[in-house]
């Protein structure tokens, strides 16, 4: 459980194992050609959502 002190940047393993899990589902979901396109454009928005998140955290812990 995250506290007041700890830094933003901090980021335990859950929450970086639900990142990585949101990419992959997202990932999935965009290339399923059974679902409706919308669906498919929600999956696609998940995985880059926590792609850049991410990306995010990678670039502030080498700062």
């Amino acid at each position: 459980m995250a506290t007041e002190e700890q830094e933003p940047q901090e980021l335990d393993d859950d929450e970086l194992f639900d990142l990585v899990g949101a990419v992959g589902a997202g990932i999935g979901v965009a290339k399923d050609e059974g679902l409706p396109q919308a669906a498919r454009q929600v999956g696609t928005d998940v995985a880059k959502d926590a792609a850049a998140k991410l990306a995010d955290l990678k670039r502030l812990r080498q700062t």
